[in-house]
C-alpha cells in the first residue's frame, strides 16, 4: 500500500481510458474485437478479485466519531427521519484490499485502484439505505458492489467510460453476481447513459430499498439509472469498490431510502400469455468442443429433472440454479423440456433469446439451432450478444394433441438461459397452466 499525493493529468488519463467511442453493449454501438477481449478479461478480473477478498476483516478500535468502520445493518429502532450518516475513511485500517494505494488526488483523500483491484470496507454491512461517494472512472469495471454476501453473490454496478458517456446507452450498467457468475449478459435492460466528466471527480448516489435501487450521477435531479428489480439473491452484505479507478468521500446512511418502495416493479410481461414459463430442468453436463447435442442424448425421463419457472420477462435463468457448472472454456450444457397442447395441427412463428448456444427439438426432431456468441464480434446477436427476444426466431410445428418441446442450451462464457415467446397462443395450452 502506498501513501502519496498525485494530480492526474489529462494526458496520463487519456492513455488509460478506452478511446473507442463505439465500445458498447447496446444495439446502437458495437465493440471492437480487442475491446471484447478486454471486456471478458476485466469482468473475470472483477469476479476473481472479489473472490480473493473473502476472508474476514479486522475490527477497528477507533471511535465512530473519528470515522471508524461501523456495522451499518438496518436497525428497526433507528430514527427513520434522521438516520446517521457515517463516513468510511480512505485509510488502510478501514479497508481490506490486495492491491491499493491511499493517495491525495486533486485535494481529496482517496483510494487508488490502479490495476483493476478491489477493496472492501471493513466491518461494514448494509441492507437498505443510501451510499454516496466520488469517483474517477478509468475503464470498464470501475464501480461498486453492495449486499455482498460472499465472494460469489452480490449486487454490482459499473461504468464503461468511452469519452461520450452522456450519449452511450451502455455507459452505466447494473448486474447481479450469483453462483460466482456476473449476469450482465442476461439482463440487458439495466443500463443507461451517464453524465460522466473525464479526468474529474464525479458524484454518485445509490438509494437502495428492498428490491429497488435508484442511482444518481453528478447530482442529477432524476435517477440516472432505475433498477426496478434487484436481481441478486442477498438482501444485505458488505460494500466494496471495483477498479481501475479513484474513489473518495464514501458515506453510508442506513435506512435512508427517500421513500423508495421496497417492492419490485411489476413484470410488464406478467400478463402476456405467449411466454412459455414452466419447464423441467435436467442436471448440467459438459458438451465437448465442436459437438452438437442430439435428442437421443437427452437425459431419460427417469433421470433427475426439477421444475424451473420463468423470472422477470419470461427468463428461464439456468444460471440461478447452476452458475456456470464447468470452468471456462469448457461448454456447460443443460436441457429444459415442456409440453404444449394444440387443438389442431398448426405452425406458429416464435421468438427466442438465449446465451450462448441453443438447439430446439419438437417431438424428437430438431427444428432450430443457432449461436449467440460474444466473440468473435460478428457472432453476436442483437443486442450485442446479450439475451433478448431479438436474438432469433423460428417456426414451431405442432401436432394436434400433446407436443414435447426440448431445448439444449450451452455456454462457456457467463450466463446460461433462455426466453421463448410464441406469436400466437390460439388453440394451444402450455404446461403448468
Amino acid at each position: 500500500m502506498r501513501h502519496h499525493t498525485v494530480e492526474p493529468s489529462t494526458s496520463v488519463r487519456s492513455r488509460i481510458l478506452f478511446s473507442n467511442t463505439s465500445s458498447s453493449l447496446s444495439t446502437k454501438t458495437s465493440f471492437s474485437s480487442n475491446f471484447g477481449i478486454e471486456f471478458a478479461r476485466a469482468a473475470l478480473l472483477m469476479a476473481a478479485a472479489f473472490a480473493g477478498l473473502a476472508g474476514s476483516a479486522m475490527a477497528s478500535d477507533t471511535e465512530a466519531a473519528h470515522g471508524s468502520a461501523t456495522t451499518l445493518a438496518a436497525n428497526p429502532g433507528a430514527d427513520a427521519k434522521a438516520p446517521a450518516a457515517i463516513k468510511v475513511p480512505m485509510t488502510a485500517d478501514h479497508w481490506q484490499a490486495e492491491s491499493v494505494a491511499f493517495e491525495k488526488i486533486q485535494g481529496m483523500d482517496a483510494i487508488a485502484l490502479h490495476e483493476g483491484g478491489n477493496a472492501i470496507a471493513k466491518d461494514v454491512t448494509l441492507k437498505d439505505g443510501t451510499i454516496e461517494f466520488d469517483v474517477q472512472p478509468m475503464v470498464m469495471g470501475t464501480g461498486m458492489v453492495f449486499r455482498r454476501a460472499d465472494d460469489k453473490n452480490f449486487e454490482m454496478f459499473y461504468f464503461r467510460p468511452n469519452g461520450k458517456c452522456a450519449e452511450s446507452p451502455a455507459c452505466l450498467q447494473y448486474a447481479p453476481q450469483t453462483h460466482n457468475i456476473l449476469l450482465w449478459d442476461v439482463f440487458p435492460q439495466y443500463q443507461a447513459p451517464a453524465p460522466i466528466r473525464d479526468g474529474e471527480w464525479n458524484h454518485v448516489k445509490l438509494v437502495i430499498s428492498g428490491k429497488r435501487m435508484n442511482m444518481y450521477v453528478n447530482h442529477s435531479a432524476t435517477p440516472t439509472l432505475r433498477v426496478g428489480r434487484l436481481e441478486g439473491e442477498a438482501t444485505e452484505g458488505s460494500i466494496g469498490l471495483s477498479g481501475p479507478g479513484y474513489f473518495a468521500n464514501l458515506v453510508v446512511i442506513p435506512n435512508a431510502t427517500e421513500g423508495l418502495s421496497a417492492e419490485p416493479e411489476a413484470d410488464p410481461t406478467a400478463s402476456d400469455a405467449r411466454f412459455v414459463r414452466n419447464w423441467l430442468l435436467s442436471a448440467a453436463s459438459e458438451l465437448g468442443e465442436g459437438k452438437d447435442p442430439s435428442y437421443s442424448e437427452m437425459p431419460a425421463a427417469s433421470a433427475e429433472w426439477k421444475p424451473i419457472s420463468a423470472e422477470l420477462g419470461g427468463l428461464i435463468d439456468i444460471t440461478r440454479d447452476y452458475g456456470l457448472p464447468l470452468a471456462r472454456p469448457k461448454r456447460s450444457m443443460a436441457w429444459i423440456k415442456t409440453t404444449i397442447d394444440s387443438d389442431k395441427a398448426q405452425t406458429i412463428h416464435t421468438s427466442m433469446g438465449w446465451v450462448r448456444e441453443v438447439w430446439v427439438f419438437v417431438n424428437g426432431k430438431q427444428v432450430y439451432t443457432d449461436k449467440n456468441l460474444f466473440m468473435p464480434a460478428s457472432a453476436r446477436k442483437s443486442p450485442e450478444g446479450r439475451l433478448a427476444l431479438t436474438n432469433g426466431g423460428f417456426d414451431l410445428p405442432l401436432n394436434a394433441g400433446s407436443n414435447e418441446v426440448a431445448i439444449a442450451v450451452a455456454s462457456n462464457f457467463y450466463g446460461l438461459g433462455v426466453v421463448w415467446r410464441l406469436d400466437s397462443v390460439e388453440g394451444v395450452k402450455f404446461a403448468g397452466k
